[in-house]
């Protein structure tokens, strides 16, 4: 651990905290003690902010649990007037009627906004869904964002010791310690310090050259291309987006059909050459998955490239990070690209992404930023030192 920073120190608080409990049951017996108005067995009524997917889930299972459901409410006027469960979307601004002591749930992954908004006006009990589906993943099934969460902190500790030491600066230990805070206490609030709201933009890190080759893994419908292209100045050689759903590769495919730079691919990275199953939400939300779905191509990178140049790798591909580094792996260790992976999809990606980068090429600097309030958007940086 590196000493004298307030980072380290933060980090080893929750280390020790980690260490003084008794595995994950510790841990979630802890939680127990920070949320007792949500123990299964005193949760008699709730609101739910949030009616995408999540909120959806939320209230399906509280009817089924017996939970009662004050209000669901959401700012999308698009969901207003919805009814779910029997209970009609609202905006959050008409909680205001509600008693202030209902435990209040925010389905969404993004939970610091609203949690600081709704404990503002007075809601005493705040939290993201996540928290339940720690608390009693029985009741709560967890997302994959959540699956054995509190498990990964107490059986990997030594992992996530060692990843302290491969952090190249002091902010990416406080977010680290931030990002381990928030799945231990469920409260988002601790990322408040260290967000850094501009996605893949953390200040003062990344620099560009005028020939920039960029390889966008996960590319949607082009919004981080253009996000790139505008750090740059429009100043790059060549871009690959890669995006596995057809939906949503039209749409990337018709946003540059007269930029002859920029090469849109029709599949999603990962190993080498194959088909996987996708779940065609044609969102950000759409995830590679097991059965159902829909059957979409994979490539690996360096199957694509052939040996020729990489600058810069981005990639939030819904889990398959991994697999997806390995697929380009001789393109890493010839090129030393700039990295940026998203290492927020399962919770052991925390400390996986970071050790195989250190694997493919040991001379990489790493940092952690953080660049949502919840539990997405934790970003492993890797640079090659000059």
């Amino acid at each position: 651990m590196k000493k004298n920073f307030v980072g380290a120190e933060q980090l080893q608080t929750r280390f020790n905290i980690i260490k003084s409990t008794t595995g994950s049951l510790g841990l979630r017996n802890r939680l127990i003690s920070i949320w007792p108005n949500l123990a299964l067995n005193k949760l008699s009524e709730i609101i739910i902010v949030g009616a995408a997917g999540e909120g959806l889930r939320l209230a399906t299972l509280c009817s089924h649990l017996g939970i009662k459901i004050r209000a669901i409410a959401d700012d999308d006027l698009s969901k207003h007037g919805m009814v779910v469960e029997g209970v009609q979307v609202t905006a959050i601004d008409n909680l205001d009627k509600i008693s202030r002591e209902i435990p209040v749930i925010v389905a969404s992954h993004r939970s610091l906004l609203p949690v600081k908004r709704l404990r503002a006006k007075g809601f005493q009990t705040v939290s993201p869904f996540m928290t339940l589906q720690m608390l009693d993943p029985d009741s709560f099934p967890p997302h994959m964002f959540h699956k054995n969460i509190l498990e990964d902190l107490a059986d990997n500790l030594h992992q996530y010791e060692a990843l302290s030491q491969m952090l190249a600066d002091d902010h990416s230990l406080a977010v680290l310690a931030a990002v381990i805070g928030y799945r231990m206490d469920g409260d988002p609030t601790v990322l408040d310090p260290i967000v850094e709201w501009d996605l893949y933009g953390p200040n003062n890190l990344l620099s560009y050259d005028s020939d920039e080759v960029y390889v966008d893994g996960g590319a949607f419908d082009g919004d981080s291309i253009r996000l790139f292209i505008e750090r740059v100045g429009g100043r790059y050689s060549r871009i690959l987006g890669f995006e596995p759903d057809p939906a949503t590769f039209a749409r990337l495919k018709a946003g540059f059909l007269h930029e002859p730079k920029i090469e849109p691919i029709n599949a999603g990275l990962h190993k080498n050459k194959g088909v996987l199953r996708f779940d065609d939400a044609g969102t950000r939300g759409s995830i590679l998955v097991e059965s159902g779905g829909i059957v979409v191509p994979v490539v690996g990178l360096d199957e694509v490239l052939k040996g020729d140049r990489v600058s810069y790798i981005k990639m939030n591909i819904e889990g398959a990070e991994i697999d997806a580094l390995h697929g380009g792996s001789q393109s890493i260790k010839r090129w030393a690209p700039k990295l940026a992976i998203s290492a927020y999809h399962f919770p052991s990606h925390l400390w996986q992404i970071p050790a195989i980068i250190k694997e493919l090429r040991s001379d990489y600097q790493i940092f952690f930023r953080q660049h949502d309030g919840g539990i997405i958007e934790t970003v492993v940086f890797a640079l090659p030192k000059k």
